[in-house]
């Protein structure tokens, strides 16, 4: 009997061993996998870094003038998403990709809202940075928005919002988003990129309301679209119009406007000029406000205006070119 309990405990713990062996080496293999350590030459400078079982994905701006780890003005800066492999105690280089190349610009990256999210069982790195021409010749700046495939970089989403700067919100332009087939592809993405750009600090976030072309804080792309124009300048100024086409309001539009005041005043009209900016009057008959000309500029846009009688005013820009405005021939649409 003694044999045989002797022969069933070395049996069991021969099987002890083995299971135990097992087990330690799949835990070993798969510690040897994903806990290598990334060295200081992929890790530097770096915006995100993730490790996963194929290697390691990086995002960094490729700029010679880094200012600070989210600015950077250059003559050229690159947004690369890199993926490395990690095999026989190697790492090499297999995919590089340009999510951004601007030239002569400033560029920089949104630092409070970066963050990683889960898509149908892939994990999205989110991003989004805002690029401003050097010099003043244009003066549109850009907001970008990406979702890339942190195991994937080829499986990489853009969302584009235009404008100009704008004085509803710090630091922040004004502008739509523009579309774009391969997001509009993948609606999920699409989706998260969206939900991503509402809580985005660089571009204006109206509310529903403000959404109406109509809403008084849309005053100066109303003017622009019902007079055919755009009249933001790098360096120029609209000059005089045979036809100005405005609408009443009856919100304080002053309030609205920034920048230094060039102020008039009559019996009939209260007018206002901003430095390089909007020409806005509000009618005390009627007690509304209206703007009389909408444009903005780095150069030659900034202007003086008098009263020449009781209803006209006279224009003059910092070039000297000048003209006289009838404000009772401005025509009004809602």
């Amino acid at each position: 009997m003694k044999k045989y309990f002797f022969v069933l405990l070395s049996f069991l713990l021969l099987f002890s061993c083995e299971k135990k062996e097992k087990v330690s080496a799949k835990e070993n293999t798969h510690d040897s996998v994903v806990s290598f350590k990334i060295p200081d030459s992929l890790s530097k400078n770096n915006l995100f870094t993730s490790k996963n079982e194929k290697g390691v994905l990086r995002i960094w701006v490729q700029s010679k003038e880094p200012r600070g780890k989210y600015f950077y003005s250059d003559t050229l800066n690159i947004l690369k998403a890199e993926q490395y492999a990690f095999e026989n105690n190697k790492f090499s280089k297999l995919k590089t990709v340009n999510l951004a190349q601007t030239e002569w610009s400033y560029f920089e990256i949104d630092s409070s809202n970066i963050k990683t999210e889960k898509l149908n069982g892939k994990e999205y790195f989110l991003i989004s940075a805002n690029t401003t021409n050097m010099g003043k010749a244009v003066p549109d700046q850009i907001v970008q928005f990406w979702a890339i495939n942190t195991a994937n970089v080829d499986d990489n989403y853009e969302l584009l919002y235009s404008g100009y700067p704008s004085n509803l919100c710090t630091e922040c332009i004004k502008g739509d988003f523009v579309e774009n087939k391969k997001l509009n592809s993948n609606q999920s993405v699409k989706k998260i990129l969206y939900d991503f750009a509402k809580k985005s600090k660089m571009i204006y976030q109206p509310n529903v309301a403000e959404k109406n072309i109509s809403h008084y804080k849309n005053y100066d792309e109303k003017w622009q679209i019902d007079n055919k124009t755009d009249s933001h300048f790098g360096a120029g100024n609209i000059g005089e119009m045979s036809v100005i086409y405005s609408t009443y309001y009856k919100e304080n539009l002053f309030e609205l406007s920034g920048g230094v005041p060039d102020e008039i005043e009559n019996e009939n009209y209260l007018v206002v000029s901003y430095f390089r900016g909007d020409i806005i009057a509000y009618d005390k008959i009627k007690k509304l406000y209206f703007p009389v000309i909408v444009e903005s500029c780095a150069h030659f846009c900034n202007k003086s205006i008098e009263f020449i009688n009781e209803h006209t005013l006279k224009i003059t820009y910092e070039d000297e070119s000048s003209y006289e405005l009838d404000l009772h021939k401005i025509l009004f649409k809602k």
